[in-house]
């Protein structure tokens, strides 16, 4: 199952995704792939949701040599640590990828993520992707997948609903 997680800058999609892998782990499910994280200067990070580790993604400063796009600069040492993770991800019962954006319409940053989920290497799945953008990622994406608009309003609510969906099928499938 493929589940995408949408929403404008700051509805929540991250935490969504947080707490349906929280929730997830605890009926023993295990988890991968990449959440990102705002940073208090205002750059991205990356987090590897197995281990927990983390590198600077992006920044608002041109620190890094990697891609740009709007007000960020990439670091290219984070991007691949990120499709590392997700590409260990693949390996779980459910891989997060956060998020998908115009970077990976240009063919840089994750852009290997959406072939990873179009082949299903894991079985169940979640795609954060910015509201404007999810229509040019579906086709990009393969088979249906199960669209989740978050807002302020729901956002709490979706992590049980999303979980609910995942871990039923799981349960079905005899894992």
């Amino acid at each position: 199952m493929l589940v995408v997680v949408s929403g404008q800058i700051g509805a929540g999609k991250t935490t969504v995704c947080q707490r349906v892998i929280d929730i997830a782990r605890d009926n023993g499910c295990t988890c991968g792939g990449v959440l990102t994280r705002k940073t208090g200067d205002g750059g991205i990070l990356t987090v590897d949701i197995r281990s927990g580790s983390s590198m600077p993604l992006a920044s608002t400063r041109p620190i890094y040599r990697g891609p740009q796009t709007g007000k960020y600069w990439f670091n290219p040492a984070g991007i691949e640590f990120g499709m590392d993770a997700i590409r260990r991800g693949t390996r779980s019962n459910i891989l997060v990828v956060d998020e998908l954006g115009h970077l990976e319409l240009e063919g840089e940053g994750f852009a290997l993520a959406p072939e990873i989920l179009r082949r299903r290497r894991v079985r169940d799945s979640i795609v954060v992707i910015r509201s404007e953008l999810v229509e040019a990622f579906l086709p990009l994406l393969g088979s249906a997948a199960l669209i989740f608009r978050t807002t302020p309003e729901n956002r709490d609510l979706l992590p049980r609903q999303i979980a609910a969906l995942l871990l039923g099928k799981t349960a079905r499938s005899g894992d």
